[in-house]
């Protein structure tokens, strides 16, 4: 895989947060914060393993709390209603795709399927960011009960992308500092390269 590649696939992710809260902050809050340093570590082998587990697990949750959501239930019309179907499903397909991706990993890491995983991840974050804003619209729900079922589901959507976020936070971490060796290995292969011919005058 092409250096520029990663390059241009991580620029582009990075510059679509994972998580888009929908939360809004006061500004002299936003004002005050100090920003605070990014730590990038590459995990070991086996923590690295025990990370894959628990990404899975959480995912495995996740989407069983999707299932239990009675969507049908939710008085909409026939558009929003099939809106709503398709963003649901998108966060199962999403759910699946990073369960498949996570066990290529559990086999063999390499930055090719840690980028494929990363990318997964992020279109789940996405997916349920669209799946939560979907859930609060209530001018689409008509009923008080409906709307009150509605809002219960996006708050369980929200605990899911926020118990996600923490997990695509640090395997983004250990993806740049995976990417800074293999960066730096090419480097050194190419020096090498450049001063095997020298020392053959």
């Amino acid at each position: 895989m092409s250096r520029k590649f990663i390059i241009t696939v991580f620029a582009f992710l990075s510059a679509i947060p994972a998580l888009a809260h929908t939360t809004k902050f006061d500004a002299s809050q936003m004002a005050n914060a100090q920003p605070r340093p990014v730590a990038l570590r590459l995990m070991s082998d086996s923590e690295f393993t025990s990370f894959l587990q628990r990404l899975d697990a959480e995912l495995v949750r996740s989407q069983l709390q999707l299932k239990k959501m009675d969507l049908k239930s939710l008085s909409l019309d026939v558009q929003d209603k099939a809106d709503l179907q398709r963003t649901y499903s998108r966060c199962q397909q999403s759910i699946d795709n990073s369960r498949d991706e996570i066990q290529k990993l559990s086999q063999k890491q390499t930055l090719k399927l840690d980028l494929y995983l990363l990318i997964e991840l992020n279109e789940l974050a996405r997916n349920l960011d669209a799946l939560d804003e979907s859930l609060t619209n209530p001018a689409a729900i008509s009923g008080a009960s409906g709307t009150q079922k509605s809002l219960g589901y996006a708050k369980e959507v929200l605990g899911i992308d926020g118990a996600l976020a923490s997990e695509i936070s640090t395997f983004q971490h250990h993806f740049i500092a995976f990417t800074g060796i293999v960066d730096a290995s090419i480097d050194q292969a190419d020096a090498d390269g450049a001063a095997q011919p020298e020392s053959q005058k």
